[in-house]
This record gives C-alpha cells, sequence and structure tokens, in this order.
C-alpha cells in the first residue's frame, strides 16, 4: 500500500527564518559598529579609547597569558555560586511563604525591611563578618540575587490554581506531596523568570564587590589595568564581563526551554 507523502505546512519553517534573518541583522550591525569604532578611534587617536584592533590583541594575550582566564574563573565561580545559593534559598522561602498565609504575615514585615536595603552598602558589614575573599562575594551575590527568585516564587505559588491543590488532597496527597507535585510544577515558570533575573544581579553584584574590595576576579582585573593605566587591558576586561553576562542569560533561557516545553505552543523538547 503506498502512502501518499505529507505536504508540508505553509510557513512550518518561518519562525526558523525569522530567527536567522535577526541574527544576520545582529551580526551585520555588530560588524558595522566594531568597524566604525576602529575607523573613529583611529581619527580620534586617544590613548584613553583604543580601536577595537588594540583591545581584540590584548585580550587574546591576557588570556594566553592565563591572568584574565584565572581572574574569568574566580568570576564565574563566584557567580555560580551566589546564584546557586540565592537559588535554593528562594525558592525554599517561597513555596512556605506562598503556601502559608500565617508564615507571611509573621516574616512580612522582616522581609520588606531588608528587600530595600543595597546589597553594596552591606559589603563593608560582610568584610568585618566574613574577611575580604570570595566567600564575601559570593554572600553579596546570594544577598541580591535572592529577592527576585523569592519573590517570582512566592507569586508564583499564589497564581495556583485552588481547583488543581484540592483536586491532589483528594486523591489523599500530603501537604508536602502537593507542594513538590502540584505546587512547584506550575509555579515553575515564574521561578525560573526569577532565577533569569536573578543571575544578572548575580554578576553585577560580583563585579562590583570585586572592583571596591580588590578580592581577585574580572573586576579586580579592570581595576588593576585602569589603575596602570593599560587601557586595552582594562577595556579587554569589560568586554569579558559583557560576553559572560551574554553567556549566562543564554544558558538560563535554554535551562528555561528545557524544563518548561510542556509549557510552549506545540510542547516540543
Amino acid at each position: 500500500m503506498t502512502v501518499a507523502p505529507v505536504a508540508a505546512r505553509p510557513g512550518a519553517s518561518a519562525p526558523g527564518r525569522r530567527r536567522r534573518g535577526v541574527n544576520l541583522r545582529g551580526a551585520a550591525f555588530v560588524v558595522a559598529l566594531v568597524l566604525a569604532l576602529e575607523v573613529g578611534t583611529a581619527v580620534l587617536g586617544s590613548r584613553f579609547f583604543p580601536p577595537p584592533s588594540r583591545i581584540a590583541v590584548a585580550l587574546v594575550e591576557q588570556l594566553a597569558d592565563g591572568r584574565l582566564a584565572s581572574a574569568l574563573l574566580e568570576t564565574v565561580l563566584s557567580v555560580a555560586g551566589g546564584l546557586a545559593a540565592a537559588s535554593v534559598v528562594g525558592v525554599l522561602v517561597g513555596l512556605l511563604l506562598g503556601s502559608s498565609d500565617r508564615l507571611y504575615a509573621v516574616l512580612r514585615w522582616v522581609i520588606e525591611f531588608l528587600r530595600p536595603l543595597p546589597s553594596v552598602s552591606l559589603v563593608p558589614f560582610a568584610i568585618l563578618l566574613l574577611g575580604v575573599g570570595p566567600t564575601t562575594t559570593i554572600a553579596a551575590a546570594a544577598y541580591a540575587a535572592l529577592w527576585p527568585v523569592l519573590f517570582n516564587t512566592y507569586y508564583g505559588v499564589r497564581d495556583v490554581n485552588p481547583v488543581a491543590i484540592d483536586s491532589a488532597r483528594t486523591f489523599g496527597l500530603t501537604r508536602a506531596e502537593v507542594l513538590r507535585r502540584v505546587v512547584l510544577p506550575l509555579a515553575l515558570p515564574g521561578i525560573l523568570t526569577g532565577i533569569r533575573v536573578a543571575s544578572a544581579i548575580a554578576l553585577v553584584l560580583v563585579i562590583t564587590v570585586e572592583l571596591l574590595t580588590a578580592a581577585g576576579g574580572v573586576g579586580y582585573f579592570i581595576s588593576f589595568m585602569q589603575s596602570a593605566i593599560r587601557v586595552p587591558e582594562m577595556y579587554a576586561g569589560v568586554l569579558v564581563v559583557g560576553v559572560l553576562g551574554y553567556l549566562i542569560a543564554l544558558g538560563v533561557q535554554a535551562l528555561e526551554r528545557r524544563l518548561l516545553f510542556w509549557n510552549r505552543p506545540g510542547g516540543d523538547r
């Protein structure tokens, strides 16, 4: 028996073509911007605005030398540690607060007092308590990144349909099982949104603390090169921070797509 071939749906690959078009236009814009900066900085001739080609050479040299690579590793570990701590604590506390009105009423004023405190203002206290080092950097990043995770988890739990919870309880699920099997999956989109926001905040805080405390990392690398008036190397460090932020955002987005495949049209992985 011969089966007739199924015709492809018109426009089925249109989203893919649109994405490729956007990527090509973005790449073309970046190339044009780099060329414009190369010409503009050459005409300007300022030692404080080196051309992109000199920055690229400095970047390769510092990475090959190992100094920038070592600093980058320190920064990545600090961001990962702070974000991991903030995610674990934020999700757990957010789940508890979202599922208990009484607990939220008790802790609300403490949370509202702590949340507006700028994380950078707590760095001197953290240094007194923990000393200068990666522990202080991770603690500051975790504190700053905690709030978007906590509140996105809280509101994600509060938005869960009570009918779903009641239905789960009719099947004999305990409170902990309802949280794990029903509430957590339904709140996951909000939780991942909070983690995405927190990842950018963690990077900003890590770089800021490294700049302030000279405790290592890319922030200290940038500060050292600035004080030594090694301008291309300084800009190379700034470029590394930008690329790192972009890669972190891509990683979190990939995690969202992986975990929330059921929440997209078509449910494709």
